[in-house]
């Protein structure tokens, strides 16, 4: 599933009681997160309801039983583990170890009213582990892959055209060579840009030298110019 598969499936309520956000471009996992966070519980249940742990600063002892809870007065509690690549048990090597088997009791039959979030970014957990395959069986794992450098471009067309703006192709070309791979960067430079854009009006490369910086004299296709006027 992409993440808009997922987000989609989270708007018409239907979850899982396991998630494991895996990848290298951390940009979908933060968007399925950022969803999850502000939108599937209400601002009443959250208080109650809604954990935020951080990989770095728990253990899987304390986040099962936070998960094990019933959630109050809601018909769901959602458990967030951030940074979960920093978590002790996903480094390890695993074995018949004791915290082994007390993780897998609960992912092989996870209480339907909890949702536990894993958000393991920049890495992909090791697929040969019992863990991994007891979330693929009982949740949903997502893999959030870098994108390639010959997709960028059609990569920022198609976000461009999701927030109803038109982009010239030679514009998409010269953002995709001066922002690099880091879809965050790029995204939060696109909002930027729209914010000082008319909608009706295509943007060029011109509006991408005043508004996100990239120097007009030294980029490539300023010097493909030069070279075809001997310049």
């Amino acid at each position: 599933m992409s993440a808009v598969d997922i987000i989609k499936d989270l708007k018409a309520r239907k979850f899982k009681p396991l998630y494991l956000l895996q990848g290298e471009e951390p940009y979908y996992i933060d968007q399925v997160v950022d969803y999850m966070e502000n939108n599937v519980l209400s601002d009443a249940e959250r208080g109650f309801n809604q954990t935020v742990l951080y990989g770095k600063d728990t253990d899987m002892a304390t986040i099962l039983n936070a998960a094990k809870r019933y959630p109050m007065m809601s018909e769901y509690q959602l458990i967030i583990v951030k940074e979960a690549q920093d978590l002790k048990w996903a480094k390890e090597t695993e074995g018949s170890s004791k915290e082994t088997e007390f993780v897998l009791s609960y992912f092989e039959k996870p209480l339907p009213s909890t949702i536990l979030v894993f958000a393991y970014k920049y890495a992909n957990f090791d697929k040969r582990k019992k863990i991994y395959k007891s979330i693929t069986k009982s949740g949903l794992v997502f893999q959030s892959d870098l994108v390639r450098d010959y997709k960028l471009m059609p990569w920022i067309e198609d976000y461009i055209k999701e927030k109803g703006y038109k982009i010239a192709p030679q514009a998409a070309a010269l953002m995709a060579e001066y922002l690099g791979t880091d879809l965050s960067k790029i995204s939060n430079e696109i909002d930027k840009l729209c914010l000082n854009i008319n909608k009706d009006i295509t943007i060029t490369t011109e509006h991408i030298q005043k508004n996100i910086g990239i120097s007009k004299e030294y980029n490539v296709f300023e010097l493909q110019n030069a070279l075809s006027t001997r310049n």
